[in-house]
């Protein structure tokens, strides 16, 4: 899938320069390296409008930025113990912004990080692997029974 990029609006008010001048739409949009149906979108919000600015979009703004996304993975990540409410309040001391602990669970979800428990094992030194390695080698060919 192709990443989108948005027109900034200097090269936006090019573009109708140039079809007001006579060029096709086809040769603006080669131009400007985008789709013709880009450059037909743009047109007809001008003819309409009278404007080529973008139109504000609805929906509430995101509490977090990209870059504080990314603080939040990389947070979680470098202090595996660490507790989402530690991660708000860490974000707090860092922006003097609230966020709330679901939005630090999304985020966090988004970097495809989840809730899991540490697996603890007990840590052996090398004689106790060779004598677990030999035990597991004598008793290779037992069945459930025994």
């Amino acid at each position: 899938m192709s990443q989108r990029r948005r027109l900034p609006n200097s090269l936006r008010w090019r573009a109708v320069g140039w079809m007001e001048m006579g060029l096709s739409q086809a040769d603006a949009a080669r131009r400007l390296n985008v789709s013709r149906s880009v450059v037909q979108r743009l047109w007809d919000q001008y003819q309409s409008e009278d404007s080529v600015s973008r139109r504000p979009v609805p929906g509430r703004p995101r509490a977090t930025t990209p870059a504080e996304d990314c603080f939040l993975a990389l947070s979680a990540r470098r202090r595996r113990t660490t507790t989402v409410p530690r991660l708000v309040a860490d974000h707090f001391e860092a922006s003097g912004r609230r966020i709330s602990a679901t939005t630090v669970r999304n985020r966090l979800h988004n970097a495809g990080l989840y809730a899991r428990r540490l697996v603890v094992c007990v840590p052996l030194n090398g004689r106790q692997r060779r004598n677990r390695l030999c035990w597991a080698r004598e008793h290779v060919s037992w069945t459930h029974q025994q």
